[in-house]
């Protein structure tokens, strides 16, 4: 496959619906009532109770003044009414905390849209929530792989519709000066196998997804291009199991916006 034949930039979103809750009735059936031969419908107490599900954390915590990529503005946060100013305002029956928080859109842990790599592209507020939301996912350990991470990692797997992550454990340096330097990537033909391969989600726990050096940035151009969102500075990966578990990481609906910072998890 060639990077012209998979370029498609989506301009229009997919809406979902979601399903509504079943209801349960549940009772006692007299023996009248019933069939001969049917049995007895289980009582309340017979009822088998769902797992309680289990959620993982997979994004970092933002902070003010903190930098995530080099060169790029650190969060600024601005309290315009605090607790104590309140109160006057609420006559002393309550208080709040209102305040207002400026920051790149390439901050802490975000999703990358279309229009990031390719000016023509879907931004955050036409980005299918298929493919930010209840994504099935599939862990990839590329520890081994050295910097540069290709094709063979994901050689005979079925990724159609998954979200795929990519553990290189390069977020022990987050907030460091090594983290900004001689990242792990992946490379244009790992790409163009996973755009094959039908993924519908790629992250990695790298300061980039492409080499840093590479200022061609064959990754985002790659994956932006077949529709398929990036997201950046994943963390706490090795916590994850290789399949199962559902991931969300849904960015605000910024129209004109890129990329934007989300909280990432993973559901059990």
């Amino acid at each position: 496959m060639t990077l012209r034949a998979i370029i498609r930039i989506p301009t229009s979103p997919a809406r979902g619906a979601r399903l509504p809750r079943r209801a349960v009735l549940c009772g006692l059936a007299t023996a009248s009532a019933r069939p001969s031969g049917a049995s007895a419908s289980p009582g309340p107490s017979q009822e088998r109770t769902p797992p309680m599900p289990r959620f993982v954390e997979i994004s970092h915590v933002i902070e003010e003044g903190m930098t995530t990529y080099p060169g790029l503005p650190t969060p600024k946060i601005e309290v315009l009414v605090d607790h104590e100013g309140s109160r006057e305002r609420y006559q002393g029956q309550s208080e709040f905390l209102i305040a207002s928080l400026h920051l790149c859109g390439n901050t802490g842990t975000y999703v990358d849209a279309p229009i990031h790599r390719h000016r023509h592209g879907a931004d955050l507020a036409d980005l299918p929530l298929e493919r930010v939301a209840d994504l099935p996912v599939r862990v990839f350990d590329a520890r081994a792989e050295g910097r540069a991470i290709g094709p063979e990692l994901f050689r005979g797997q079925d990724l159609d519709g998954a979200a795929v992550l990519v553990r290189t454990d390069f977020s022990r340096h987050w907030r460091t000066e090594r983290y900004g330097r001689d990242n792990p990537f992946l490379t244009a033909q790992a790409c163009l196998r996973l755009v094959e391969a039908g993924a519908a989600f790629v992250g990695i726990d790298s300061v980039n997804i492409d080499d840093l050096a590479d200022l061609a940035r064959p990754a985002h151009t790659i994956l932006l291009g077949a529709g398929i969102p990036i997201c950046e500075h994943l963390t706490n990966l090795e916590a994850l199991q290789p399949e199962g578990g559902r991931l969300h990481a849904a960015p605000i609906a910024w129209r004109g916006g890129a990329t934007f910072p989300v909280r990432a998890y993973v559901r059990y």
